[in-house]
């Protein structure tokens, strides 16, 4: 194996050139986009991580809320459940004082239905008595005698 000297240095020397001249017109703009580009880099994960960072704060807040609402409809469950209990107490209460008011009316009721019936059974009980008292005397009584029977009869209904 034949190494040629003069080619290896030949391209060692072009390689250096090379690298000079990029260094000198290309190296400045090949960093300068290479550190933009780094840059770049870091301000997206910059602002993945302020995202992320708002997006932990935003359900924090939103976990804060569903806790308050869940809070309030505790609340509202509670004051509807009492609000059903003293709607149940009104209603209990209207029909206590409603039966007890029918109870009254049906107590009236039933006493003047009674009073009612006791003078039916009077009148009756009355007719049955003069039936049964003028047979006995109609033939003891004459016409004087009868008036005056009657009207005792009728002064004395008057004082009842």
């Amino acid at each position: 194996m034949n190494i040629d000297w003069a080619q290896i240095v030949t391209h060692v020397i072009g390689f250096l050139i090379t690298l000079w001249l990029l260094k000198k017109y290309a190296w400045s703009a090949i960093l300068g986009f290479v550190e933009n580009r780094r840059e770049k880099i870091a301000n997206s994960f910059a602002e993945i991580e302020q995202g992320q960072a708002d997006v932990e704060a935003k359900k924090k807040q939103y976990d804060q809320e569903l806790e308050k609402i869940e809070v309030l409809r505790r609340e509202k469950i509670q004051e509807a459940a009492r609000e059903a209990e003293a709607l149940a107490s009104v209603i209990k209460e209207e029909a206590r004082k409603e039966t007890v008011e029918m109870r009254q009316k049906a107590e009236r009721d039933i006493a003047i239905e009674l009073d009612k019936a006791n003078e039916v059974l009077k009148d009756r009980i009355i007719d049955a008595v003069f039936v049964t008292t003028e047979k006995m005397i109609k033939g003891q009584l004459d016409k004087d005698k009868h008036n005056e029977l009657i009207n005792d009869y009728l002064a004395d209904m008057k004082l009842d």
